[in-house]
């Protein structure tokens, strides 16, 4: 914004104080007359203007003679005519050349004014700047913190995703051992299977064993119990024919011999019985033992 200058009636206000005060008044007096204020070429047009003005007040002659006066006024005149036209040529080219510099200083003060508001533009930018820079300054350490706090994230998820990494290599290294188990498993099982399904088939052969040895030892029994019933028979006609004739002793031994054969067979049934049941007991435990151990194996 361009500086407000001084006015007319400032600058005229002021002179006449300075003249009514018995001083001259100069640029410099009327520009400290008006508190240092104003622009030197905007004072010296006003001032200019004011003494254009301003009435020229005429010196009080002495008491001469009127012919001595009146020569004297031809002389002043003619001296004065010239003086003034040389004057006023001379005061012509010099309010020339002060509106002339008056002018220049006025254009040369708007250009400092338009720069001095170029420069508190520029100042107003640099603070602008300058507050972003330290904001922008700001935010960069901010995103730096927060760069450095990821980063180190970073690096924690990296040590994480590597043990990870090994946990689930440990563990596909433990899934694989595992399959290999289950495979032998697997195998074993089915190992197994054949060795129960073997089982099964001999238990089945050994149960059928076992009806026939059941039934073989039915028979015998049936056997052993129809010789008893003979051998009864044998020893109940023995006891009779003892009692018929004692002298029948030849018949007697004969039925003793008889006896003694029928004993004998009886024996052996016997003894066939009893290994029919050892063999019997070594089927039975076979199958508990095969059992067993097909249920131990699944």
């Amino acid at each position: 914004m361009a500086r407000e200058g001084v006015t007319f009636e400032q600058v005229s206000a002021a002179a006449d104080a300075l003249v009514g005060a018995g001083k001259q008044p100069t640029i410099r007096a009327v520009r400290e007359a008006l508190g240092g204020t104003g622009s030197p070429n905007t004072i010296h047009r006003h001032l200019a203007a004011w003494r254009t003005a301003r009435p020229q007040v005429a010196a009080a002659a002495p008491e001469l003679p009127a012919s001595i006066v009146a020569e004297i006024t031809r002389e002043i005149e003619r001296s004065a005519s010239a003086a003034r036209a040389e004057i006023e040529q001379r005061l012509v080219h010099a309010q020339s050349e002060a509106a002339d510099l008056a002018a220049a200083g006025e254009s040369l003060e708007a250009e400092r004014d338009a720069l001095a508001e170029q420069v508190t533009a520029l100042t107003t930018e640099r603070d602008q700047a300058q507050a972003t820079a330290t904001e922008r300054a700001a935010e960069i350490e901010r995103q730096a913190r927060e760069i450095e706090r990821e980063r180190k994230v970073a690096g924690e998820a990296q040590v994480q995703l590597a043990e990870a990494r090994l946990k689930t290599e440990s563990q596909a290294s433990q899934i694989g051992d595992m399959r290999t188990e289950i495979e032998r498993l697997k195998v074993e099982l089915a190992t197994c299977d054949r060795a129960r399904q073997d089982a099964e088939q001999k238990a089945a052969v050994v149960a059928s064993e076992l009806r026939g040895a059941e039934k073989q030892l039915d028979a015998a029994v049936k056997r052993i119990a129809g010789q008893e019933a003979a051998l009864a028979e044998v020893q109940a006609k023995l006891s009779a024919a003892e009692k018929e004739a004692a002298g029948a002793k030849s018949a007697v031994d004969a039925e003793k011999r008889r006896a003694d054969a029928a004993d004998a067979e009886r024996q052996r049934q016997f003894e066939a019985a009893a290994a029919l049941y050892a063999r019997v007991d070594e089927l039975t435990r076979t199958v508990i033992e095969r059992t067993d151990r097909a249920a131990d194996k699944k």
